[in-house]
Formats: structure tokens, sequence, C-alpha cells
């Protein structure tokens, strides 16, 4: 029996978009957005990944196969024939390796994204980071601390508090094994044949930054960058209106 992800679907329009949701959060992240949908023109299925959200309940391996056939298995339970592919910083990754399986993909809008090479770390300290997050004590407070220096302490307690309650411990850690670990890079440049759209953030952490993104996407075929001048790493949260006009313009003129 084929198992069905939790989600969220909002809207009746022909266009139809999936979005799926980062390492430290649930589509909950992107409710400050739902108000700006244009939910006439499009259909919008916010995902949850197995171990988060709706799908809390649902264990797995948590593996980039693993979820890019979560998701084309949705596509099909939900009667889809054409889906643009919207992602957010770890579900990039998931969402390259979903194009290369599912040719009802027709388009690729990456969030903050890093490349199908993952996140390239000395073993020594990919080891203490998932030790530390293994641990579940202070390496999701140091991780947004660094993140969040602009703002206040109602936002740090904000996105602490949901990145704990958002997940299970063990998809948490599974998933940043899976950047960390899963490289498939020259697979995605060689395979994947529909347009890739890239929202960056001003804000954001280097690793993030749209210099950095231009070089991880230089190899792939057919890629566009747009940088949001007063984001970091959630231009769905920090700038909502921002962040649907641009989804939205770039998945107007397809069909």
């Amino acid at each position: 029996m084929s198992t069905i992800l939790g989600h969220t679907i909002i809207g009746q329009g022909k266009r139809i978009m999936l979005v799926l949701h980062e390492l430290m959060g649930d589509c909950r992240n992107y409710e400050p957005s739902f108000a700006y949908l244009n939910t006439q023109e499009f259909t919008y299925v916010f995902l949850d990944h197995r171990g988060y959200g709706k799908s809390k309940a649902i264990q797995g391996e948590y593996s980039c196969n693993e979820a890019a056939k979560d998701i084309s298995t949705l596509i099909t339970h939900l009667g889809f024939r054409e889906v643009y592919l919207t992602a957010h910083s770890m579900s990039t990754m998931i969402a390259q390796k979903a194009a290369l399986l599912d040719k009802r993909i027709i388009q690729l809008n990456l969030i903050t994204p890093i490349s199908a090479a993952g996140i390239k770390m000395k073993p020594d300290a990919k080891e203490t980071m998932l030790l530390q997050m293994q641990q579940n004590e202070s390496k999701i407070e140091e991780i947004v601390e660094a993140a969040s220096k602009r703002y206040n302490d109602t936002w740090r307690q904000y996105r602490i508090d949901m990145a704990y309650s958002s997940s299970t411990l063990d998809a948490r850690v599974g998933y940043m094994k899976m950047y960390l670990e899963t490289d498939f890079l020259h697979e995605a440049q060689e395979g994947i044949d529909v347009p890739i759209k890239i929202l960056t953030g001003a804000e954001d952490f280097p690793v993030f930054s749209t210099t950095h993104v231009q070089k991880l996407f230089k190899g792939y075929k057919d890629v566009e960058i747009v940088e949001c001048a007063v984001a970091g790493h959630y231009p769905m949260i920090e700038c909502p209106v921002y962040f649907v006009t641009q989804l939205e313009k770039w998945c107007s003129n397809l069909l």
C-alpha cells in the first residue's frame, strides 16, 4: 500500500503548485503567505515530509530517494498531470531528485537552495553536527541564533518552537544526514531539463548567498536567480507578499 503524505490544499486553479518545507519547520512556515495566494489561478498543495507536520506519524529512512518517491506518489494520488514544484532549503535537494524521477514536474522553484551535491563538511565537523542534533540539546537554538541576528527575541523563540514542534527527532537527524551525505550533482546537471527558478535572500547565511548559489548552479541547464533584498533564509515569512508575487510570476507563462 502506498504511503500518502499529509498535505494541505488551498485553491482551485488549473495551475498546480506542490510546495515542500525545510528542515526546521513544516508547512506552517508558509502560513504568512496564505492570504496572498491567487487561489483562482492556482491550486496549492503544501506537503509535510515523513516525520513532519501532518505526516509526523509516518516513519521512514528519510532519504532523498524516498522523499522524491513520496512526492510522485502524492501527485498520482491527487490525479495531477502537470505540477510546479516549489521547495525550500533542504527540500530543494528532494525537489531536484523528484524532477529526475517524475516528468509531470514541469518547473522547479527553489527557495534559498542547495545543489544536488548537498552541503560539504569535513568528516569530523559533519559527525559533530549530527551528534549535536541527535542529542537534541542546544543545536537548534544555535542555528536559529546564527540566522536571526537582525530580529528580536520573539522571532527567535518562534523559530525555536517551530523547529522542535514540527518534526520528530529521527526525521530531523535523518534529513540533515541526507543533505550532508547525498550527492547526485552530475545526474541533476545532466538530467534535469525543466526550468529552475531560484529565490535567494540577501541577508541569508553565506552558504545560501546569491554569489554562492550562482556557483553551485552554474552547471545546470536553465536557471534564473532572483534575490530578495530584505529577506534572510525565510522569504515566505519575512516578505510574504513579495514571495508569492515572485512565485506566481514564474509560473504564469507555461500553461
